[in-house]
């Protein structure tokens, strides 16, 4: 399996304190992974470090074979694309000029789309089922459709390594569940190498195939979610705050 992403030694934070212990970790063409742990654990943290928006307090991080730090912008954009949770607010943007802007790394400095460009858009957008809301404005979708539309974009930039911060926020439960199969599929078949984060630990369970459990001060824990050998609840502690919160609710007169 070709290796797309790898650290050696990593240490993530800021103004040199590290949040938790070295990372070592490998990602291979065809993985989805899910970031889990609790809100302010160092997944924004770990993002912004693997894009290179956020120096490593030590350690390296090496993507397709060379350096982060030795890629220009350009060829970034070429290698990684990201999906946020912040949308785009402009009330006169079509959804297809949403996804076809994901090819700017490609399309020169006339930014042109030709022939095979729109073939390769039209396709991605079929892929991620919204072809039949190209001419609808971005604005009046439903979350849901919104983030298979941010997808497509990133399938459109045709970058190997797709991050994914917090994909299944403001989704109802069915819609959580179509879209972690959206991303397993795409995986698969499109041969992306997918992070996204999420803190939804009882879908993730039930759902993803790899998990890497960070929690801030502890070492980064990876496996499958029925391999790992740990309460992941305790260890978040998701259990202490759990039992916290009924102890307060008991007290209440």
């Amino acid at each position: 399996m070709k290796e797309v992403l790898r650290t050696n030694g990593l240490k993530i934070g800021y103004k040199g304190k590290a949040l938790f212990p070295a990372i070592d970790v490998t990602l291979h063409e065809g993985d989805h992974v899910a970031l889990v742990g609790a809100n302010g654990s160092g997944k924004t943290t770990l993002f912004k470090t693997l894009t290179g928006n956020l120096a490593p307090v030590e350690g390296s991080i090496t993507l397709c074979g060379k350096p982060l730090g030795s890629y220009k912008p350009l060829e970034r954009a070429k290698l990684f694309s990201l999906v946020l949770t912040e949308k785009p607010d402009d009330l006169f943007l079509k959804v297809f000029d949403i996804v076809a802007s994901g090819r700017y790394p490609h399309s020169g400095l006339l930014a042109r789309l030709d022939a095979a460009d729109m073939d390769f858009i039209k396709e991605k957008l079929q892929i991620t089922g919204v072809s039949h809301l190209i001419d609808r404005d971005f604005v009046s979708l439903s979350d849901g459709e919104k983030q298979k539309v941010m997808i497509a974009k990133a399938l459109v930039q045709d970058t190997p390594i797709i991050y994914m911060d917090e994909p299944t926020a403001f989704l109802d439960y069915p819609s959580k569940v179509e879209l972690m199969k959206l991303i397993a599929r795409l995986a698969v078949e499109e041969h992306k190498t997918i992070l996204y984060s999420s803190h939804d630990l009882e879908l993730l369970m039930k759902h993803a195939s790899t998990l890497w459990v960070v929690a801030k001060g502890k070492p980064l824990v990876a496996g499958g979610p029925q391999h790992i050998e740990l309460d992941v609840e305790d260890y978040l502690g998701l259990r202490k705050q759990g039992a916290e919160d009924n102890t307060q609710h008991d007290r209440t007169p």
